[in-house]
């Protein structure tokens, strides 16, 4: 070999080495495929949980309670219709005296015989194992007999879990009771007022929360400790009367509500 001449190449059997800029590249697309691929997985992840809130908000809206709210003012003067000026549970008004004096407006007069007021079933009227109140004004100048008036009632014994509200005579006087039943049986009454057949309004609540029953005479209140499951039944509100018939309240009822919260 002459000076300055170089060398023949000789393979010696090691691979050629790459460029340095087709390293670079084969590292920077390397790099682009990882993150391609976590960004993948990403997404798949995100429409999952977006799947599974999907589903969760389903199974919430099927097992939890619509929010309901009834309020009949009885102020009709003529027809049949009481009118639920909250919500859109009209009733069907029987034998029932129209425009009779009121605690506010007019109300309807009961004869304590067959006068009844029907609401047809609303399930939204169902509280389940929700916080819920429910209510009326009432003016009466006789005892009630043994058998009790009913005021307001959405089911009655062998639907399942119902509720009322009811009057009855108590150490010699008119009383009021707020009485619930779950759907397992169970079931809670709590009284308050006497003295109540004194021809006057007098304003009676009925409230049930989470570990108590509350009835609420006139701004007082009694409560009772106990805890209820679900209340629901497919049966319809009557107002005045059970609505098989019998417990025929007799005098006037104003302004009746059930909220379900």
């Amino acid at each position: 070999m002459r000076d300055g001449a170089e060398p023949p190449d000789v393979d010696d059997g090691t691979p050629p080495r790459p460029a340095t800029g087709v390293r670079e590249r084969e590292i920077h697309n390397h790099t682009d495929c990882g993150r391609l691929a976590v960004l993948r997985r990403f997404v798949a992840v995100r429409r999952l949980l977006l799947v599974a809130l999907t589903a969760l908000g389903v199974f919430l809206a099927a097992c939890t309670p619509e929010q309901g709210h009834a309020s009949w003012l009885f102020n009709e003067t003529s027809g049949s219709t009481a009118q639920d000026s909250a919500g859109n549970h009209d009733g069907t008004a029987s034998r029932v005296a129209l425009g009779q004096p009121g605690h506010e407006g007019t109300s309807y007069g009961f004869n304590g015989v067959d006068s009844i007021v029907r609401v047809p079933h609303a399930a939204d009227l169902n509280p389940g194992t929700s916080n819920f109140s429910f209510g009326a004004w009432v003016n009466f100048t006789t005892l009630p007999p043994a058998e009790t008036w009913d005021v307001v009632r959405k089911g009655i014994s062998g639907d399942g879990g119902y509720y009322k509200l009811e009057l009855f005579t108590g150490n010699g006087g008119a009383r009021a009771r707020c009485y619930f039943r779950d759907n397992d049986g169970t079931s809670k009454s709590v009284v308050r007022g006497s003295g109540l057949s004194d021809g006057k309004w007098h304003q009676l609540t009925c409230t049930r929360t989470a570990n108590q029953v509350t009835i609420t005479v006139d701004g007082s209140s009694s409560s009772n400790d106990v805890q209820l499951d679900g209340i629901s039944n497919s049966s319809e509100v009557t107002i005045g009367a059970k609505p098989t018939g019998g417990d025929a309240f007799r005098g006037r009822i104003d302004q009746v509500r059930i909220d379900v919260s």
